[in-house]
């Protein structure tokens, strides 16, 4: 769909990797693939416990020459079903939201979902800036020291740090340690020299995480502890990144945004250039009683 939208995607063989690798998503029930008869898959869909366990999210979608044929609304009562099921089984019986998104101008696929029930919550922005042009130096708040990220010394300070940080974020995805290193480190194009971590001590202040993909840098992660914010620490780590993408030939960096993040986000990426290109996602969920 994005490349029948933009013409071209950042979608990777790297990146399914890495979402069929989610904690608590077990392939076998979560997971659907439409087929032709050729062995072409031409839809899919997964429903994944986002924050255990009542809050779940559900990504589908169906290859734009086999749109109208009912493809998307059987996706999304798998999907349903199978969210209010595997919440039966964690929840007793209490009730869930499901949550998904698509693109703001996917009129037929938001029909879908008010027909079944979904309610818009929430607009996501992607944001880009051009790399053509060196970014500023980055400007360190005082104490701060940034290194790579050291694979076998500084997972759990990490992981901490950042949970810590998208407490604050709308709908946080809940990953203990052992869930995060299954997930984290998955990914056979993870690159820990486009891992940056911000360090006050023994503290980890802040960090940032970011892949080379088809279309730039994307910007993957980036967080900033709440002792730490309105330094300067997320810009600085910003254009730290820039400039080792842009080091790198990628035309540029890119990255998604709540457009209502309470953190500030969106003043802080537009300070750094970031401006919305390719429209907005828009997210719906509805409450389900579990079964």
């Amino acid at each position: 769909m994005e490349v029948a939208r933009h013409g071209d995607s950042d979608v990777t063989p790297a990146e399914i990797v890495e979402e069929w690798a989610l904690p608590r998503l077990a392939a076998d029930e979560d997971l659907w693939l439409i087929e032709t008869p050729s062995r072409e898959v031409v839809g899919y869909a997964l429903v994944w416990m986002e924050n255990p366990p009542d809050v779940f999210i559900a990504v589908l979608d169906v290859h734009s020459d086999h749109r109208g044929r009912g493809l998307s609304e059987l996706l999304l009562e798998l999907s349903e079903s199978q969210a209010a099921r595997a919440a039966g089984r964690r929840a007793g019986g209490a009730t869930v939201n499901l949550g998904l998104s698509t693109h703001e101008d996917d009129a037929a696929r938001r029909a879908v979902y008010v027909r079944r029930g979904f309610r818009y919550v929430r607009t996501f922005l992607h944001l880009e800036v051009d790399l053509t042009e060196p970014p500023a130096a980055p400007v360190w708040p005082p104490g701060i020291v940034v290194r790579r990220f050291r694979r076998h010394h500084d997972e759990a300070t990490v992981h901490a740090a950042a949970d810590e940080a998208f407490q604050d974020h709308w709908r946080p995805d809940r990953m203990d340690l052992d869930e995060w290193l299954a997930f984290r480190f998955e990914r056979p194009d993870l690159d820990l020299d486009l891992w940056w971590v911000a360090w006050d001590g023994e503290e980890v202040a802040g960090s940032l995480l970011a892949f080379e993909s088809p279309l730039g840098g994307y910007i993957d992660s980036l967080s900033v502890c709440r002792r730490w914010r309105g330094r300067g620490l997320g810009r600085a780590l910003l254009r730290e990144a820039f400039a080792e993408l842009r080091r790198r030939g990628l035309p540029k960096a890119y990255l998604g945004v709540d457009s209502e993040n309470p953190t500030g986000a969106m003043s802080l990426y537009t300070s750094v250039g970031l401006r919305p290109k390719r429209g907005a996602h828009l997210v719906y969920e509805k409450d389900l009683p579990a079964v």
